[in-house]
């Protein structure tokens, strides 16, 4: 087919991209659905996080995660399926379990098991018309890892970007997804207001100690700032009941309502977390501290303005770094500052 025919053919055949279940994971996959899209195919995007978002990227067909029982009756509609497990399933998934996903689905992640690996050309050649396998055809070999090959300083968006240039054959790439914010919010209004974001899926190993967060905004409060906690609904009784916390603590239901809440505010100081990354693919300034002394590490937020403060050094202690002693206000002040 010429190529006004392979676009117009890739906007018939029906692509599922399911996405894993953390936020970080669930952005990644909303750009490469979006670039999937801006190159002419038919996606519909898998994924409770980004289902929150639905409103805010009125361009993408998002719908939530199908109950685990009906993944195979909601997908079989499709001519194609791209998935990185989300982690009910991968929960489920034993030898013989992998062996049957990975001849039905293309699967992928950022880091994959080898028996992951599956070239779906001939599946689909032979159960698709040859419009729509044409259609697909560039595609049906990307399965496996995103991180195929090694990368050195490039974050995660990245490292997606390559992916899909060099795996996926896309044409046109872009690492920003445009997003429709709701009526009468406005990017940044509060450029004072610092979301500072102490708590992440990994807390004894990732997270700067809370009485450091406290001093943190005590700082940013006498340079004129106006700092806020804000944590996940689960961690929120802690901090908000904290000794020494006088600052507002908002809670927020959804990932919708934290997403406007960032989106206005001025900037965000957080561990290696998702909110971080929701900060940053909102366009708002982040400053991310790293246990490690790499700044350039891949799972850096890096689709906005940002700056990631490492430790000064770090020690070995009983099997684990020590490093939180030597992460410090005056370097954090500093990065703020850089991307503001």
């Amino acid at each position: 087919m010429n190529s006004a025919a392979t676009i117009a053919a890739r906007g018939e055949a029906r692509i599922a991209l399911v996405a894993f279940s953390s936020l970080g994971d669930g952005l990644i996959y909303v750009m490469m659905a979006e670039n999937l899209r801006l190159n002419g195919y038919r996606v519909t995007y898998f994924g409770n996080i980004a289902h929150q978002l639905r409103h805010w990227l009125p361009q993408l067909d998002i719908q939530p995660y199908p109950a685990a029982d009906r993944f195979d009756e909601t997908l079989a509609g499709f001519d194609l399926v791209i998935m990185s497990p989300p982690q009910f399933l991968r929960e489920r998934m034993d030898e013989p379990t992998t062996e049957a996903m990975r001849k039905k689905w293309l699967l992928i992640c950022q880091k994959t098991p080898k028996g992951w690996r599956h070239d779906h050309t001939e599946r689909v050649r032979n159960n698709c018309d040859e419009r729509t396998f044409e259609a697909l055809r560039d595609l049906l070999d990307c399965s496996g890892p995103i991180r195929f090959r090694d990368f050195d300083t490039e974050s995660v968006v990245d490292i997606t970007l390559h992916y899909m240039r060099e795996k996926m054959h896309l044409a046109h790439l872009t690492r920003h997804v445009a997003v429709t914010p709701p009526a009468g919010l406005q990017h940044r209004r509060h450029r004072q207001r610092i979301v500072v974001s102490p708590d992440s899926a990994w807390p004894v190993k990732k997270n700067w100690p809370p009485r450091s967060f406290m001093n943190l905004c005590h700082a940013l409060r006498e340079r004129g700032y106006d700092p806020k906690i804000v944590v996940a609904p689960a961690n929120h009784d802690y901090w908000a009941k904290l000794p020494g916390n006088v600052f507002e603590t908002p809670v927020f239901p959804g990932i919708d309502q934290l997403a406007a809440y960032l989106y206005e505010s001025g900037a965000v100081i957080a561990n290696d977390s998702g909110n971080g990354h929701l900060a940053s693919f909102l366009g708002v300034p982040v400053v991310t501290l790293y246990r490690k002394r790499n700044p350039h590490f891949h799972w850096r937020p890096a689709w906005g303005p940002g700056a990631v403060v490492c430790p000064r050094l770090t020690l070995p202690w009983f099997g684990e770094p020590l490093w939180k002693p030597f992460l410090g206000t005056r370097a954090i002040l500093a990065a703020l500052h850089k991307v503001t």
